[in-house]
Protein backbone atom coordinates (compact mmCIF):
# COMPACT_ATOMS: atom_id res chain seq x y z
CA UNK A 1 0.00 0.00 0.00
CA UNK A 2 2.76 2.28 0.37
CA UNK A 3 4.66 1.68 -2.44
CA UNK A 4 1.71 2.33 -4.15
CA UNK A 5 1.21 5.74 -2.93
CA UNK A 6 4.13 6.37 -3.46
CA UNK A 7 4.42 5.67 -7.11
CA UNK A 8 0.79 7.99 -7.12
CA UNK A 9 2.46 10.29 -5.73
CA UNK A 10 5.66 9.93 -8.08
CA UNK A 11 3.10 9.98 -10.98
CA UNK A 12 1.65 13.45 -9.54
CA UNK A 13 4.91 14.89 -9.47
CA UNK A 14 5.31 14.28 -13.33
CA UNK A 15 2.34 15.40 -14.62
CA UNK A 16 2.44 18.56 -12.31
CA UNK A 17 6.46 19.16 -14.31
CA UNK A 18 5.21 18.09 -17.41
CA UNK A 19 2.09 21.35 -17.01
CA UNK A 20 4.73 23.92 -15.74
CA UNK A 21 6.87 23.29 -18.59
CA UNK A 22 3.92 23.43 -20.72
CA UNK A 23 3.27 26.92 -19.41
CA UNK A 24 6.86 28.07 -19.20
CA UNK A 25 6.88 26.98 -22.93
CA UNK A 26 3.63 28.60 -24.10
CA UNK A 27 4.57 32.00 -22.69
CA UNK A 28 8.55 31.91 -23.91
CA UNK A 29 6.50 31.04 -27.60
CA UNK A 30 4.54 33.81 -27.18
CA UNK A 31 7.38 36.36 -26.47
CA UNK A 32 9.20 34.76 -29.66
CA UNK A 33 6.25 35.10 -32.09
CA UNK A 34 5.12 38.78 -30.98
CA UNK A 35 8.62 40.36 -29.65
CA UNK A 36 11.51 40.68 -31.43
CA UNK A 37 13.80 40.87 -28.73
CA UNK A 38 15.92 38.21 -28.62
CA UNK A 39 13.94 35.19 -26.18
CA UNK A 40 15.21 33.47 -23.32
CA UNK A 41 13.90 30.29 -23.61
CA UNK A 42 13.79 28.87 -27.36
CA UNK A 43 11.04 26.25 -27.81
CA UNK A 44 8.13 25.33 -30.19
CA UNK A 45 5.64 22.98 -29.83
CA UNK A 46 2.32 23.29 -32.20
CA UNK A 47 -0.23 21.88 -30.02
CA UNK A 48 0.61 24.86 -27.59
CA UNK A 49 -0.70 27.17 -29.67
CA UNK A 50 -3.91 28.31 -27.88
CA UNK A 51 -2.01 28.59 -24.83
CA UNK A 52 0.51 30.76 -26.05
CA UNK A 53 -2.61 33.23 -27.05
CA UNK A 54 -3.89 32.96 -23.91
CA UNK A 55 0.13 34.99 -22.30
CA UNK A 56 -0.48 37.59 -24.76
CA UNK A 57 -1.23 40.04 -21.69
CA UNK A 58 1.79 38.77 -20.34
CA UNK A 59 3.83 39.73 -23.11
CA UNK A 60 1.59 43.19 -23.13
CA UNK A 61 3.12 43.61 -19.83
CA UNK A 62 6.51 42.36 -20.61
CA UNK A 63 6.27 45.34 -23.58
CA UNK A 64 4.91 47.76 -21.38
CA UNK A 65 7.79 47.64 -18.32
CA UNK A 66 10.50 47.86 -21.28
CA UNK A 67 8.60 51.15 -22.48
CA UNK A 68 8.08 52.43 -18.91
CA UNK A 69 11.99 52.24 -19.04
CA UNK A 70 12.26 53.61 -22.03
CA UNK A 71 10.07 56.63 -20.97
CA UNK A 72 11.87 57.14 -17.59
CA UNK A 73 15.72 57.57 -19.37
CA UNK A 74 13.75 59.84 -22.39
CA UNK A 75 12.41 62.20 -19.84
CA UNK A 76 15.88 61.97 -17.61
CA UNK A 77 18.15 62.90 -21.06
CA UNK A 78 15.57 66.29 -21.47
CA UNK A 79 15.51 66.14 -25.30
CA UNK A 80 12.62 67.70 -27.40
CA UNK A 81 9.38 67.40 -26.66
CA UNK A 82 8.66 65.88 -30.37
CA UNK A 83 11.77 63.92 -30.33
CA UNK A 84 10.07 61.89 -27.19
CA UNK A 85 7.34 61.76 -28.76
CA UNK A 86 8.45 59.85 -32.12
CA UNK A 87 10.42 57.83 -30.08
CA UNK A 88 7.22 56.91 -27.57
CA UNK A 89 5.29 56.15 -30.69
CA UNK A 90 7.72 54.43 -32.79
CA UNK A 91 8.85 51.95 -29.75
CA UNK A 92 5.32 50.17 -29.63
CA UNK A 93 5.48 49.15 -33.13
CA UNK A 94 9.09 48.30 -33.35
CA UNK A 95 8.90 46.12 -30.51
CA UNK A 96 7.00 43.58 -32.46
CA UNK A 97 8.28 43.72 -35.99
CA UNK A 98 5.59 46.18 -37.14
CA UNK A 99 3.74 42.64 -36.79
CA UNK A 100 0.35 44.09 -35.78
CA UNK A 101 0.35 47.22 -38.47
CA UNK A 102 0.89 45.07 -41.02
CA UNK A 103 -2.41 43.49 -39.99
CA UNK A 104 -3.71 46.53 -39.69
CA UNK A 105 -2.81 47.67 -43.21
CA UNK A 106 -4.08 44.43 -44.87
CA UNK A 107 -7.66 44.93 -43.26
CA UNK A 108 -7.97 48.30 -43.93
CA UNK A 109 -7.03 47.53 -47.68
CA UNK A 110 -10.06 44.44 -47.85
CA UNK A 111 -12.58 46.56 -45.58
CA UNK A 112 -12.17 49.68 -48.16
CA UNK A 113 -11.74 48.02 -51.50
CA UNK A 114 -15.50 47.56 -50.92
CA UNK A 115 -15.78 44.60 -52.60
CA UNK A 116 -17.64 41.29 -52.34
CA UNK A 117 -16.70 39.22 -49.25
CA UNK A 118 -14.64 36.54 -51.15
CA UNK A 119 -12.64 39.50 -52.82
CA UNK A 120 -11.80 41.07 -49.37
CA UNK A 121 -10.78 37.85 -47.90
CA UNK A 122 -8.60 37.28 -51.61
CA UNK A 123 -7.13 40.78 -50.71
CA UNK A 124 -6.34 40.37 -47.11
CA UNK A 125 -4.08 37.63 -47.75
CA UNK A 126 -2.57 39.54 -50.44
CA UNK A 127 1.00 40.26 -49.81
CA UNK A 128 0.68 43.40 -52.11
CA UNK A 129 0.45 46.73 -50.29
CA UNK A 130 -2.38 48.70 -51.57
CA UNK A 131 -3.65 52.51 -51.55
CA UNK A 132 -6.04 51.63 -48.90
CA UNK A 133 -3.40 50.64 -46.53
CA UNK A 134 -0.95 52.99 -47.01
CA UNK A 135 -3.42 56.00 -47.08
CA UNK A 136 -4.69 54.26 -43.37
CA UNK A 137 -1.37 53.57 -41.81
CA UNK A 138 -0.34 57.48 -42.37
CA UNK A 139 -3.16 58.32 -40.91
CA UNK A 140 -2.40 55.99 -37.80
CA UNK A 141 1.15 57.55 -37.38
CA UNK A 142 0.00 60.75 -37.38
CA UNK A 143 -2.62 60.57 -35.07
CA UNK A 144 -0.31 58.27 -32.95
CA UNK A 145 1.83 61.31 -32.68
CA UNK A 146 -0.52 63.95 -32.40
CA UNK A 147 -1.79 62.52 -29.79
CA UNK A 148 1.37 61.03 -27.33
CA UNK A 149 3.14 64.57 -28.12
CA UNK A 150 0.39 66.24 -26.37
CA UNK A 151 0.21 63.65 -23.61
CA UNK A 152 4.27 63.06 -23.27
CA UNK A 153 4.13 64.89 -20.23
CA UNK A 154 0.76 63.40 -18.52
CA UNK A 155 1.88 60.05 -19.12
CA UNK A 156 1.88 57.69 -16.05
CA UNK A 157 4.03 54.60 -15.75
CA UNK A 158 1.03 53.01 -15.39
CA UNK A 159 -0.69 53.89 -18.64
CA UNK A 160 2.46 52.50 -20.38
CA UNK A 161 1.63 49.37 -18.19
CA UNK A 162 -1.47 48.86 -19.34
CA UNK A 163 -1.73 50.16 -22.59
CA UNK A 164 -0.17 47.00 -24.49
CA UNK A 165 -2.02 44.73 -22.03
CA UNK A 166 -5.24 45.44 -22.16
CA UNK A 167 -5.18 45.65 -26.91
CA UNK A 168 -3.18 41.91 -26.62
CA UNK A 169 -5.48 40.65 -24.03
CA UNK A 170 -8.46 41.52 -26.70
CA UNK A 171 -7.06 40.79 -29.54
CA UNK A 172 -5.68 36.92 -28.23
CA UNK A 173 -9.72 36.49 -26.38
CA UNK A 174 -11.03 37.26 -29.93
CA UNK A 175 -8.90 34.54 -31.21
CA UNK A 176 -9.66 32.15 -29.04
CA UNK A 177 -13.17 32.77 -29.17
CA UNK A 178 -14.20 33.80 -32.46
CA UNK A 179 -14.35 31.08 -35.60
CA UNK A 180 -11.62 32.09 -38.17
CA UNK A 181 -11.37 32.52 -41.70
CA UNK A 182 -11.10 29.80 -43.86
CA UNK A 183 -7.59 30.83 -44.96
CA UNK A 184 -6.18 31.60 -40.88
CA UNK A 185 -3.54 30.25 -39.51
CA UNK A 186 -5.84 29.74 -36.54
CA UNK A 187 -8.65 27.21 -37.95
CA UNK A 188 -7.16 24.11 -36.83
CA UNK A 189 -6.31 25.18 -32.96
CA UNK A 190 -10.36 26.63 -33.31
CA UNK A 191 -11.04 22.95 -33.07
CA UNK A 192 -8.94 21.90 -30.00
CA UNK A 193 -11.01 21.37 -27.05
CA UNK A 194 -10.62 23.45 -23.48
CA UNK A 195 -10.27 26.99 -25.28
CA UNK A 196 -12.48 28.46 -22.11
CA UNK A 197 -9.89 27.89 -19.51
CA UNK A 198 -7.45 30.14 -22.21
CA UNK A 199 -10.33 32.53 -22.12
CA UNK A 200 -10.31 32.98 -18.68
CA UNK A 201 -6.59 32.66 -17.70
CA UNK A 202 -6.44 36.62 -20.21
CA UNK A 203 -9.03 37.89 -18.08
CA UNK A 204 -7.41 37.12 -14.85
CA UNK A 205 -3.93 38.35 -16.18
CA UNK A 206 -5.91 41.43 -17.42
CA UNK A 207 -7.44 41.95 -14.02
CA UNK A 208 -4.51 41.17 -11.99
CA UNK A 209 -2.63 44.15 -14.28
CA UNK A 210 -5.02 46.41 -14.26
CA UNK A 211 -5.35 46.28 -10.24
CA UNK A 212 -1.73 46.81 -10.21
CA UNK A 213 -1.39 49.83 -12.46
CA UNK A 214 -4.38 51.13 -10.82
CA UNK A 215 -2.39 50.76 -7.53
CA UNK A 216 1.01 52.59 -8.86
CA UNK A 217 -1.32 54.83 -10.68
CA UNK A 218 -1.14 58.31 -9.43
CA UNK A 219 -4.79 58.89 -11.22
CA UNK A 220 -6.08 55.64 -11.02
CA UNK A 221 -9.17 56.99 -11.89
CA UNK A 222 -7.89 58.25 -15.12
CA UNK A 223 -5.79 55.06 -15.92
CA UNK A 224 -8.73 52.90 -15.48
CA UNK A 225 -11.26 55.24 -18.04
CA UNK A 226 -8.47 55.25 -20.69
CA UNK A 227 -8.24 51.30 -20.13
CA UNK A 228 -11.82 50.93 -20.47
CA UNK A 229 -11.43 53.21 -23.39
CA UNK A 230 -8.79 51.13 -25.00
CA UNK A 231 -10.70 47.79 -25.01
CA UNK A 232 -14.27 49.22 -25.82
CA UNK A 233 -12.49 50.43 -29.28
CA UNK A 234 -10.78 47.33 -29.51
CA UNK A 235 -13.80 44.97 -29.18
CA UNK A 236 -15.55 47.71 -31.98
CA UNK A 237 -12.73 47.06 -34.15
CA UNK A 238 -12.40 43.67 -33.64
CA UNK A 239 -16.56 43.32 -34.19
CA UNK A 240 -16.34 45.40 -37.37
CA UNK A 241 -13.41 43.81 -39.10
CA UNK A 242 -15.11 40.04 -38.42
CA UNK A 243 -18.00 41.64 -40.13
CA UNK A 244 -15.90 42.94 -42.83
CA UNK A 245 -14.57 40.10 -43.75
CA UNK A 246 -16.56 37.19 -42.42
CA UNK A 247 -14.23 35.38 -39.38
CA UNK A 248 -11.47 36.20 -37.24
CA UNK A 249 -7.81 36.04 -38.24
CA UNK A 250 -4.42 37.19 -37.06
CA UNK A 251 -4.61 40.14 -39.00
CA UNK A 252 -8.03 41.17 -37.51
CA UNK A 253 -6.29 40.86 -34.25
CA UNK A 254 -3.43 43.47 -35.27
CA UNK A 255 -5.79 45.83 -36.28
CA UNK A 256 -7.50 45.16 -32.93
CA UNK A 257 -4.76 45.93 -31.47
CA UNK A 258 -3.50 49.00 -33.42
CA UNK A 259 -7.00 50.25 -32.76
CA UNK A 260 -7.40 49.69 -29.61
CA UNK A 261 -4.20 51.87 -28.55
CA UNK A 262 -4.54 54.59 -30.55
CA UNK A 263 -8.04 54.54 -28.86
CA UNK A 264 -6.08 54.49 -25.71
CA UNK A 265 -3.44 57.39 -26.32
CA UNK A 266 -5.87 59.94 -27.33
CA UNK A 267 -7.84 59.26 -24.24
CA UNK A 268 -4.16 59.79 -22.76
CA UNK A 269 -3.81 63.16 -24.64
CA UNK A 270 -7.30 64.61 -23.96
CA UNK A 271 -8.40 63.33 -20.70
Amino acid sequence: MIRLSKWHSDILIIIEERERMKVITAFFMAWGNFIVLPCPYKKWDGKLKNLMLAFLPAVGAVIGLLWMALYWVLMQLDIPLLLIGFVMMFYPFAVCGFMHMDGFMDCNDAILSRRPLEERQRILKDSTVGAFAVVTVAFLLLCWFAAVSSAVYRIGFADLLLLPVISRGIGGFSVLTYKPIGHSQYVEDYKMPGRGKYRAAVFVQIAVLAAIAGFISGDPVRTLVCAAINAAAAFLACAYGRKQLGGMSGDIAGYTICTGELAGIIALAVL
